[in-house]
């Protein structure tokens, strides 16, 4: 039998262990099982340490655009509360640089009825009782710009409805043409045609009439 206390003797048993009184009166298995049990505990709390300081960086690098991208991997459905209109509710669709894509709850094959809010407009984002929180912290790369949506429209002559900043006044016509910062309109509801010029900057939704 290998002598417990010869160190070319191997590992004592854990009979043998127990039998280590040792100077403070406890065994030395029992030292063993504390130490590494307390060992298990500091490495739980530095991990749980790590794992807050990590949450509290990544949402402190939120961005509501980021939020926005969050909530439309999950499909969520979302209120955007709107600075002097209705508010809109539905699913985020896209996201572009300075606007969001947002389509009716019921739509779910991207068929269209997607309304563009420009991202000026919005002073909230709501969703639903019981939603996880998001944090919000990763980068939207996409660099479409509400404008540069407008000359696209512009240059198949869609037709469109434009809500203006500031009210809930709406212009509908075709998109005519696209300049520096207005947008010509020709309104064609009138016995008469009429032509109505839009600064880029007073939309604050645009619709596919």
């Amino acid at each position: 039998m290998n002598d417990p206390y010869d160190p070319l003797g191997g590992l004592p048993d854990a009979e043998h262990l127990e039998g280590l009184s040792g100077l403070l009166g406890e065994g030395l298995a029992r030292r063993l099982e504390r130490w590494a049990a307390d060992a298990r505990i500091d490495e739980a709390a530095r991990r749980r340490a790590r794992e807050r300081w990590l949450e509290q960086q990544a949402r402190e690098e939120a961005t509501l655009l980021g939020i926005l991208a969050d909530l439309a991997e999950r499909g969520t459905v979302v209120t955007l509360q709107l600075r002097s209109a209705r508010p809109r509710r539905g699913r985020v669709r896209l996201i572009g640089a300075d606007f969001v894509a947002l389509a009716p709850v019921g739509d779910v094959d991207g068929r269209g009825g997607e309304v563009l809010v420009a991202m000026r407009a919005v002073v909230a984002v709501g969703t639903q009782p019981g939603e996880p929180v998001s944090i919000g912290d990763r980068s939207v790369r996409s660099r479409m710009t509400l404008t540069e949506v407008v000359i696209g429209l512009a240059g198949d002559r869609e037709r469109a409805v434009l809500v203006l900043a500031g009210s809930e006044e709406v212009v509908r016509g075709t998109l005519w043409s696209v300049g520096q910062d207005v947008v010509v309109v020709r309104v064609d509801g009138e016995a008469i045609a009429a032509t109505v010029y839009v600064p880029l900057d007073a939309i604050s939704q645009l619709t596919i009439d």
